[in-house]
């Protein structure tokens, strides 16, 4: 037996003229010009479409398909053509399967099944199976009747069948079917010369599913897009995004998978370009597509796992389901691709994959609604999201992952401007989820951005680590966690999370921004710029025309740093308080300090609240160029109100570096050089690596010969070297 042959899912297709045997028996030439010509409309037709001929038989054509789309297309449009022609009907019929591909030909029970259904036509006529009806994309062109079930002899189960009643297609009755399966059994055989080898196929088929499934060789990853709502109802919208990121969610916690983050796969939102166009932006070797559609109390979900290099389909799956069954089919999905890219489940993955948040489907639509309104970020929908998460906790009190989004609401609050006792909040219901779900990632993702934003970096980098054991995917965490290894000094893991991050959300600017920062600060310039110029085509942040800009300057090509100002005004309508304060940051390490000032006091116009932010920097510049313009009175009026914030800060949370390093600033504008020397190396002992903002600050141009901040960048050029060797060693472990 030869193993030379593949098996995958396709869309079968048989078609035959109507009436041939007797047209042969009348006019034998006239038979053999109309079959001449059904051929080369087949042909030409089907090249179109990405079909493939199989064979002919005799008057009939058996070809296949990847796609139920093209399938359809290529039938209607070989009916229309083939309309034209007098004496010409033709009947097709078309089902999808898996089917096994060998020397040329197709085996298998779709093969079987598909014949069967384009024998029991009417001239003229598109039969389609159940399943090829459920894969018809949502607002198609293609019109179906439902023709009802049918007992197929030798098939264990009714088929549900379809007619496509496009112009021109012939609509048969039920009655007529009937009456052609009846003839099909008294004489069967056309079906005996098309199934004469199915006792070698069980055999085969046996062989391939027991013995020799095809291995998945490629890298596992998936793309998994947002779900299509083929519902009537467009409200139903939510429900297909959420189940959608649900699904990204439970794939996720396969830790042998590399899966796309939800925020990626969400541009492509109704996106028409080709799979393989997609699949080359998000760096994956497998897509999945799916469909959501309500009828009455009941949810159909369709799914299709595709290889887009090939163009060709690795497993499909329709799911009628009631309601509360939702849960169990996310699971499904999950283990089915496991299985599908052959990753082997721990124990611990089951029992992650196999866990349900909550069981009221009241209580999950109401989640799923919040979570809709948490990702617009605006104050006013976050609001609206907090209500539906209590509605949710309401029905069901130990719904833990409602608990979890909760906590990040509360959160974004404080980032609102809201106050930071909604960091107490939100801390307080991560706690309530996770005692809930001790094993729940996203409380632990919760947990760990509070502390963040509380400067707890130690407690965030636990919280942090706990989420991604449990969800090795989870690419906020992911991202977090890398920020806080950068501002914890150790660059080496912060740039191996943050390329982490990009292969999982490969169109966020920020995970690109952050590894051209990091390259920067370890003087690896070349690879800063590639890595920032990516970042800036995705979006055009002033983060990174500032890191752009700062490499110039460490260069020595302070003008090449100041034309970088210019690419933020450019085509802007308003300038935001980020930009203004970017722009005067450039011009004040690049000693352009009148321009510097100017952009600096809009920056604090802008912002009316600078008082109360512990991480606005333009108060501390403008201290400096004030006191430089004898302008003591506002330089005073500003380094007072920054020191004050800044050291409420750091006894309330004392381990960010950067509240360290503008205290130096500070009081190395007040001319206190010992304090500010002592700043200086607590910053650096809290993880500064970053030595542009001393050496290149003229803030503490006076100070560079001092020995004790020569000792302090003496340290920081040491942890350069020992991260740049360290990245170095892991490049190499890579590329054996």
């Amino acid at each position: 037996m030869s193993l030379d042959y593949s098996r995958k899912q396709s869309v079968v297709f048989f078609s035959d003229i109507v009436g041939y045997t007797r047209l042969m028996g009348k006019d034998e030439d006239r038979a053999f010009t109309l079959m001449r010509q059904n051929l080369q409309i087949h042909q030409e037709v089907l090249a179109n479409f990405k079909g493939q001929i199989i064979k002919e038989l005799g008057d009939g054509i058996l070809a296949v398909f990847d796609t139920v789309p093209d399938a359809l297309a290529a039938s209607l449009e070989i009916q229309r053509q083939q309309s034209l022609i007098p004496d010409m009907s033709i009947r097709i019929g078309l089902h999808i399967g898996d089917i096994i591909f060998d020397k040329g030909d197709v085996f298998g029970d779709a093969v079987n099944l598909t014949s069967r259904i384009q024998g029991i036509g009417v001239p003229n006529c598109l039969l389609i199976s159940e399943q090829v009806k459920d894969q018809i994309p949502a607002n198609s062109e293609f019109q179906t009747s439902r023709l009802g079930p049918f007992r197929l002899k030798n098939v264990d189960h009714p088929v549900e069948l379809f007619a496509i009643t496009n112009s021109p297609l012939a609509v048969p009755k039920r009655t007529e079917i009937i009456k052609n399966i009846q003839f099909q059994e008294k004489n069967p055989w056309k079906f005996w010369a098309v199934l004469g080898a199915s006792s070698f196929v069980l055999l085969y088929l046996i062989y391939s599913i027991f013995w020799n499934n095809p291995i998945w060789e490629k890298e596992k990853s998936v793309a998994i897009l947002p779900f299509v709502n083929s519902s009537e109802n467009p409200d139903q919208e939510f429900f297909s995004e959420g189940l959608t990121e649900d699904v990204i969610s439970q794939v996720s916690k396969i830790g042998s998978i590399k899966v796309i983050s939800e925020e990626a796969v969400s541009r492509f939102k109704n996106n028409t370009a080709p799979l393989d166009s997609i699949a080359s932006v998000l760096n994956v070797s497998t897509i999945l597509k799916g469909s959501v559609q309500w009828m009455g109390d009941k949810i159909r979900i369709n799914v299709q796992l595709i290889d887009p290099e090939e163009n060709r389909n690795l497993w499909a799956e329709t799911y009628n389901r009631e309601s509360t069954d939702i849960f169990a089919v996310q699971a499904d999905i999950a283990t089915e691709i496991a299985r599908v890219l052959n990753s082997s489940l721990s124990s611990e993955e089951r029992s992650q994959l196999s866990k349900t948040q909550t069981s009221s489907f009241d209580a999950y639509e109401l989640h799923l609604k919040g979570r809709e309104l948490y990702a617009q970020y605006s104050k006013e929908t976050n609001l609206e999201a907090i209500q539906y998460f209590k509605e949710a906790l309401k029905i069901d009190p130990n719904y833990a992952l409602a608990y979890a989004s909760l906590a990040d609401c509360y959160a974004q609050l404080s980032y609102f401007g809201e106050g930071d006792q909604w960091l107490d909040s939100s801390l307080e219901a991560s706690a309530q989820s996770l005692a809930i779900d001790p094993y729940l990632a996203e409380g632990f993702k919760s947990q760990g951005n509070v502390y963040y934003y509380r400067g707890q970096n130690e407690y965030a980098k636990i919280s942090f680590e706990k989420a991604l054991v449990l969800n090795p995917n989870l690419s906020s965490a992911i991202g977090n966690l890398a920020t806080v290894y950068f501002v914890g000094g150790n660059l080496s893991e912060a740039l191996k999370l943050q390329k982490k991050s990009v292969s999982l959300n490969p169109t966020n600017f920020i995970p690109y921004q952050v590894s051209g920062w990091i390259y920067r600060v370890l003087d690896q310039f070349e690879l800063a710029n590639d890595w920032l110029t990516r970042s800036y085509s995705l979006q055009p942040d002033p983060i990174t025309i500032e890191q752009k800009a700062f490499i110039e300057i460490e260069e020595g090509r302070n003008e090449e740093a100041i034309a970088f100002i210019d690419s933020l005004f450019q085509g802007k309508k308003d300038t935001t308080s980020m930009e203004f304060s970017t722009v005067g940051t450039i011009a004040f390490f690049s000693g352009n300090f009148n321009e510097a000032k100017t952009f600096l006091e809009k920056s604090l116009e802008k912002t009316p609240k600078f008082e109360q932010d512990e991480y606005f920097t333009s108060p501390i510049l403008l201290a400096y160029i004030y006191q430089k313009n004898n302008n003591r009175q506002k330089a005073k009026a500003n380094w007072e109100q920054a020191i004050a914030i800044r050291e409420s800060a750091v006894e309330e949370f004392g381990d960010d570096f950067n509240l360290y390093l503008d205290l130096a600033q500070l009081e190395a504008i007040r001319g206190n050089q010992s304090k500010a020397i002592n700043y200086l190396t607590l910053a650096e002992e809290k993880g500064l690596r970053d030595d542009f903002y001393i050496l290149n600050n003229p803030i503490f141009t006076d100070y560079l010969k001092d020995p004790l901040i020569l000792s302090v960048l003496n340290k920081i050029s040491k942890e350069r070297i020992k991260a740049n060797q360290e990245l170095q060693s892991s490049d190499l472990q890579r590329s054996r």
